[in-house]
């Protein structure tokens, strides 16, 4: 853009000139134009399709005007690459004309012009989701955690001896800056029962090393863990490495496409985004096209229906069908994972039985958005194994699966398997369809020779949804086996909202095989009450089998951790009656159960929590399942600690708190009860985001300035008051304090004996100050104090 000063001086050529211009494209007609052989310098105010658009400096040419190419880019006029600008003066300016739709009303009294283009000249405008900025991750504060989990149970038969069992589940995990170790154990009748026919034993289940790369989405795993299976495969515990991507590592990460709506405003813009007939946004936008793209909302399938309305109150409505879903991925995303150890067998019955060894990796990538294409490979000493798919969006809202899976066993030969799958989703119906069979010889991974595969099934379902006559679905399946009968199954399920909250249920299905035919049919009716109280009715009938019941409970919530249950009715043609307390608190869940029925009553306890070893302390808690912080406000004892303002535990005696329960790799607000600080005690917050790491913890430090506050009246040798903004400052303390109106200041951080220092225009006093007996109910008001040697 040429500088004021310029404009300044080409400006005199307006002296001369008077009146209007009117111009339009080459394509137009109806020119008015300004009959002058000499080039024109006009710097005008400028106003496009209404909207201000800044002052420019003008070059008028056989009556066409021309402005550099700053000018087009800031109106978000889009010009072509062949347009051709003139010079003048060393400067290169375009022409208006050049662009489809032009016009333009030039006001010489008050050097403005008014240009009014066509929509579709200007460049487009994206309304997308904000990016948010990585995290940061905290520190890793070094912690063991410890989990357990105890169920008793006893049993005293009617015709039978009593059965007694104790188990439990334990939990020992290690958490610092490099990962996670964690190593879980099940331990079997505890109580050394007869009964039980099994002698006491601990069997160690998993043990694994988990380092995850939030910024790169991807996480690596050393010991025990599961393959990803694809489309067609199936989980296999192992033992070994896994290494891939992990996107929920970045929580609110999207993988799925996200369909863009556009749209089209001749003039500035509201514009109003209805979703299912739903608002859910309301956008600011310029003239010319725009797309909305926001990760938050356009998810699933439906209809979107964007209202423009511009500044004249006009309306344009614009419908739109879109459809995503989260089988696919976005163009150019990448889904993988690579594994490499040895096959585990028995998990949960030994301690460390391995099998072969294999080398495994599962690809994934959106080619675009409507196409995903999988690759998965596995090779091992007794199997080599290779599978392609892809899935796609097809028309009229329907996305499509296809797979197929080729293998060679060391004692079976080659085989295959292949997977045919539709499926339908939009908001009151959804549908689905699928197919799929292998061969006699083939195996999966993990899977043993001597068990056969499926020879075939197909399955599909249908649901659909009215807000008034509520919900109906209907399911079958048929399968068919090497060695085994085929098995055909039927199945359908009407609910329906009955009042405000209470709803009743209908299930009816039947089983076919081997020429015979088993039938069912249930009912169940469920009324919520207040405080949490819901009651419920049951009957089913399958065969020779009954049942029919009532249930009550209570479900504990913020404010009572205590919750109940009871039960009444007949189950399996017998009478039965339960009853149970559930108890959710600060350390721990603790649960009982007793049961009576016509042959036994059984009673059960259980119990599982928690136990942090973290900063020094040991801290007992609910199960260590997530991430956590130790919040510290040294020597304060007492103090609500929580998220946000749910408050959910205090300090200790050393001012220590744990807050459970962190979301890992987001932002969580941990904050005090600032109620519960004495008036004394100074911080420069009582809130702290933090970013934990996954089941790890973080420590969060609240520094308090203790000590007691006063009010200092302070005069100068003049027996005047200290002048406003003169400086009080606490021997050997880095904060300062500002003198006020009349000489005071308000000093906190004070002891009983105290040397204080005022400081005005480079000079300085010293005063010793000493605080009377502490009162909770007063702040002290002391002076006037005499400054000596400083003058105003």
């Amino acid at each position: 853009m040429i500088n004021h000063s310029f404009k300044l001086l080409l400006a005199i050529s307006l002296i001369l000139a008077t009146g209007n211009i009117f111009a339009e494209n080459a394509d137009g007609q109806n020119v008015n134009q300004v009959l002058s052989s000499a080039d024109k310098a006009l710097p005008m105010e400028v106003t496009v399709n209404g909207a201000k658009g800044g002052s420019w400096l003008f070059i008028e040419r056989a009556g066409a005007l021309y402005v550099q190419r700053d000018a087009f880019e800031e109106w978000r006029i889009v010009l072509d690459k062949d347009v051709q600008p003139i010079e003048f003066r060393g400067q290169k300016f375009w022409p208006l004309d050049a662009v489809n739709g032009y016009k333009a009303k030039i006001n010489f009294a008050n050097q403005s012009v008014d240009f009014l283009f066509s929509p579709k000249s200007f460049s487009a405008v994206r309304l997308a989701k904000e990016t948010s900025k990585p995290l940061i991750i905290s520190p890793v504060l070094p912690s063991v955690f410890f989990n357990y989990d105890l169920n008793y149970s006893t049993s005293y038969l009617k015709a039978a001896p009593r059965i007694e069992d104790l188990s439990a589940l334990a939990e020992l995990g290690f958490s610092n800056n490099l990962g996670v170790l964690t190593n879980s154990a099940t331990g079997r009748n505890l109580t050394h029962s007869k009964a039980l026919g099994a002698d006491t034993e601990w069997v160690r289940l998993e043990t694994t090393f988990t380092k995850d790369l939030p910024h790169s989405n991807r996480t690596l795993r050393l010991g025990d863990a599961a393959t990803r299976s694809g489309m067609l495969g199936r989980n296999v515990y192992f033992g070994g490495i896994q290494f891939g991507t992990n996107f929920s590592l970045t929580p609110g990460y999207v993988t799925q496409p996200i369909p863009v709506l556009n749209g089209l405003s001749s003039a500035p813009s509201t514009v109003e985004l209805y979703v299912n007939d739903v608002l859910r946004q309301v956008s600011e936008v310029p003239t010319g096209p725009f797309a909305i793209d926001n990760a938050s909302i356009l998810t699933g399938s439906g209809d979107a229906r964007i209202v423009v309305r511009d500044l004249l109150g006009r309306e344009t409505v614009i419908e739109q069908p879109f459809f995503t879903n989260s089988q696919l991925l976005a163009e150019g995303l990448n889904d993988w994972g690579i594994e490499a150890g040895s096959i585990r067998r028995d998990l949960g019955v030994t301690n460390a039985t391995y099998g072969p060894e294999f080398v495994s990796g599962l690809w994934r990538r959106g080619m675009n958005d409507s196409i995903t294409l999988e690759g998965r490979s596995a090779i091992g000493s007794e199997l080599k194994l290779l599978q392609l798919g892809v899935t796609t969006a097809l028309p009229f809202k329907l996305l499509g699966r296809a797979a197929v899976t080729t293998a060679h066993q060391k004692k079976l030969g080659n085989g295959s398997q292949w997977l045919l799958g539709i499926d339908y989703q939009d908001l009151y119906l959804g549908a689905a369809l699928e197919a799929q069979g292998a061969t006699e010889s083939f195996r999966e991974l993990g899977q043993e020779f001597e068990n056969s595969p499926i020879k075939s099934q197909i399955a599909g379902n249908i649901n659909y949804y009215s807000q008034n006559l509520g919900s109906l679905g209907f399911s079958f399946a048929r399968i068919e086996q090497y060695n085994e009968p085929s098995v055909t199954t039927f199945s359908g399920n009407y609910s329906i909202q009955i009042g405000q909250n209470s709803y009743l249920n209908l299930t009816a299905s039947e089983v076919r095989s081997d020429g015979e035919t088993d039938r069912a049919i249930g009912l169940s009716l469920v009324i919520p009450f207040d405080n949490n109280v819901v009651a419920g009715a049951y009957a089913n009938s399958a065969g020779d089998r009954n049942d029919l019941y009532a249930t009550l409970a209570k479900n504990p919530d913020q404010d009572n951790n205590l919750g109940w249950r009871l039960l009444a009715g007949q189950q399996q043609n017998h009478g039965r009656e339960e009853v149970g307390t559930f108890y959710h608190g600060r350390y721990g869940t603790v649960t009982t159960d007793v049961s009576n029925t016509r042959d036994q009553t059984a009673v059960r306890l259980g119990a599982n929590g928690g136990i942090i070893a973290a900063g020094g302390g040991v801290f007992v808690t609910q199960r260590v399942n997530n991430s956590f912080a130790l919040a510290e406000v040294k020597d304060y004892a007492d103090i609500g600690v929580g998220i946000g303002n749910n408050i959910q535990t205090r300090t200790n005696t050393k001012g220590i708190a744990l807050i459970p329960r962190l979301s890992a790799y987001q932002s969580n607000s941990i904050r005090l009860q600032a109620n519960d600080l004495p008036v004394s005690a100074e911080l420069n917050s009582i809130e702290k985001d933090v970013v934990p790491a996954w089941r790890s913890g973080v420590k969060v430090d609240f520094p308090v300035r203790s000590g007691r506050g006063a009010l200092l009246k302070i005069h100068f040798d003049d027996n005047e008051a200290a002048p406003l903004g003169a400086i009080v400052s606490i021997e050997n303390d880095s904060q300062e304090f500002y003198v006020g109106r009349r000489g005071q200041s308000f000093v906190t951080g004070l002891e009983t004996e105290n040397r204080i220092t005022l400081t005005w225009k480079s000079l300085q006093c010293t005063i010793d100050v000493t605080l009377p007996p502490a009162n909770e109910d007063e702040i002290p008001r002391l002076g006037p104090l005499l400054c000596k040697g400083v003058k105003r």
